[in-house]
């Protein structure tokens, strides 16, 4: 099986944007005395080891090329090229960029190739390029040093060309700190990118790293220490979950429990048209361990609903009228936690029932599909904010749109914004789902759950999430941020599972519950297991 793409260390795993890269470079400099010539040095020598790890052979017969823009990357790209020619590999710079525009540290270590006597060629147009490959036949390992995370606009002239070329006819490419083409912060592509077949970022990893459509052009990412001071990874709001870390919050369970010691979940939904929905939140949810389900729907879905359901889940007809109110009200203390929104529907029934779980319920409450749809229709988002227990929102892109107001591609330009806007409106926790899942809670730092993985883009496995995280809630061993973290991760970790057992291609939803079990099973047993030593890497497949 692959290994697991969450990095493996003990150490908190910072996600940052370029302007506090940029605020690092400053802050290292004026606070701690570190010099941008000492964090460029460390850069190029931690990549060039990863280099000589990853590709021991290159540079013995035939040329490394190796790319350099301008600025800091291009800097990063000389270091690089320095350590290969001493190293005794051959190495061959073209610089985008004349000599004569050079200025500051990237001027100092390019004249020490020339010193060297490096073979530095300044390339003007694409066709010198061009020419040169067709002299020479193939590309065996080009190294991008062109733009990293400085780019903001598309690529242009004879960097576009550069990049094409490159992209063509080299066998292997690795690129420094991110894909020249790719937007720091955003993983846009505007035009072309560098297709790398691996990415060695420094310092921390980038937010561009995990967003799509850039995070597909990156290949395997290591992530190197260049000798930030360690405060810098504790600042921050944003940070990649970690399995190890998440292993910690699996608690040991009682042998000598009841069923009410494991909680009481009900989940609300199910319609005659998507009873499919209910039906796999609740089987997910008792997979989490939960020792009481109900699922209550409505009063024309239950008879069919029944005969679909687990033996294991009890079941209740959802019938609203003015006397039945103070029924539900009074009885709604006896669940542990409630899941609100799988197949629903639109009925206009279903306003008065989310008002009624929002204004009476007190425990934990998640709320996906069409209770999100009807939280946003009707504006209950204060409805939320003034709860007493605590909320988990569960939307893809187009719920997120829904909730906050704006279109989906605002949403999917900056996803970070979005996430924190919905927390700021309703101040619940929020599960922006997607291959890199943001988990923003009020008041604390963001998680990113990166885990990409296509097979899970199917129908219902948003219902299965709702039901784990619901589940995980009603047991009270979780705080309600431990529940749905973990929520999220072993719901792609059993995803990432089902895929080696059935394909991406022919997984479903149904084998993402299947592998659960699996999945508590591997965080559980990696608790046991001494941690990594820390080598001043990480990786991420």
């Amino acid at each position: 099986m692959n290994q697991h793409p969450i990095m493996q260390s003990q150490l908190p795993i910072r996600v940052c944007t370029s302007l506090e890269m940029k605020e690092f470079d400053d802050l290292a400099q004026d606070r701690y005395s570190l010099s941008i010539e000492v964090l460029m040095e460390n850069a190029g020598r931690a990549a060039t080891h990863i280099l000589m790890e990853h590709f021991p052979e290159a540079g013995m017969k035939e040329e490394i090329l190796l790319f350099a823009g301008k600025g800091r990357n291009a800097g990063d790209a000389f270091v690089v090229a320095r350590r290969l020619i001493c190293l005794g590999r051959k190495a061959r710079v073209f610089h985008l960029a004349p000599r004569e525009t050079m200025k500051g540290i990237e001027l100092k270590n390019f004249e020490i190739l020339e010193k060297l006597g490096a073979r530095l060629t300044h390339l003007e147009s694409g066709s010198e390029l061009k020419e040169y490959v067709n002299n020479v036949q193939r590309i065996g390992l080009a190294i991008d040093g062109l733009f990293g995370i400085g780019l903001k606009g598309p690529l242009e002239g004879i960097y576009y060309d550069v990049v094409e070329i490159m992209n063509q006819y080299a066998d292997r490419i690795v690129s420094l700190d991110l894909p020249s083409g790719v937007h720091c912060d955003t993983g846009a592509v505007h035009g072309t990118c560098v297709d790398a077949d691996l990415t060695i970022s420094f310092g921390f990893p980038k937010l561009g790293h995990f967003l799509p459509p850039g995070a597909g052009y990156r290949g395997r990412l290591v992530n190197v220490d260049i000798s930030y001071p360690p405060q810098f990874r504790s600042k921050g709001k944003l940070y990649l979950l970690q399995e190890r870390v998440l292993s910690e919050k699996l608690n040991r369970r009682n042998s000598y429990a009841h069923k009410n010691d494991f909680g009481h979940v009900c989940l609300v939904g199910g319609s005659p048209e998507m009873m499919g929905a209910i039906i796999m939140a609740s089987k997910a949810c008792l997979k989490t361990g939960t020792g009481l389900v109900t699922v209550a729907t409505w009063e024309d879905t239950l008879g069919a609903l029944r005969t679909r359901l687990p033996d294991e889940v009890m079941t209740a007809a959802i019938q609203l009228n003015d006397s039945s109110l103070n029924f539900y009200k009074e009885r709604l203390d006896r669940f542990s936690s409630f899941i609100l929104g799988p197949g629903l529907g639109k009925r206009p029934e279903g306003r008065q029932l989310v008002e009624l779980v929002l204004n009476h319920f007190e425990g934990p409450l998640v709320l996906d599909a069409d209770a999100l749809n009807i939280v946003s229709e009707y504006q209950m988002h204060q409805l939320i904010a003034r709860r007493k227990g605590p909320t988990v929102l569960t939307p893809h892109p187009g719920e997120m749109a829904r909730l906050i107001g704006v279109s989906k591609e605002e949403v999917l330009k900056d996803q970070l914004k979005s996430v924190e806007t919905a927390v700021e409106k309703t101040q619940a926790t929020v599960v922006l789902k997607g291959a890199a899942t943001f988990i923003a809670v009020p008041d604390e730092t963001i998680c990113l759950n990166h885990f990409p993985n296509e097979g899970m883009a199917t129908a219902g496995a948003g219902d299965v999430l709702a039901g784990v995280i619901g589940g995980l809630l009603g047991q009270s061993s979780f705080t309600p941020e431990e529940a749905t973290q973990l929520g999220v991760f072993l719901h792609s970790k059993a995803g990432d599972l089902a895929s080696v057992s059935y394909g991406r291609r022919s997984m479903s939803a149904s084998d993402i519950i299947t592998a659960l079990p699996q999945a508590f099973t591997e965080l559980k047993e990696l608790k046991k297991q001494p941690p990594p030593a820390e080598r001043g890497r990480v990786t991420i497949r």
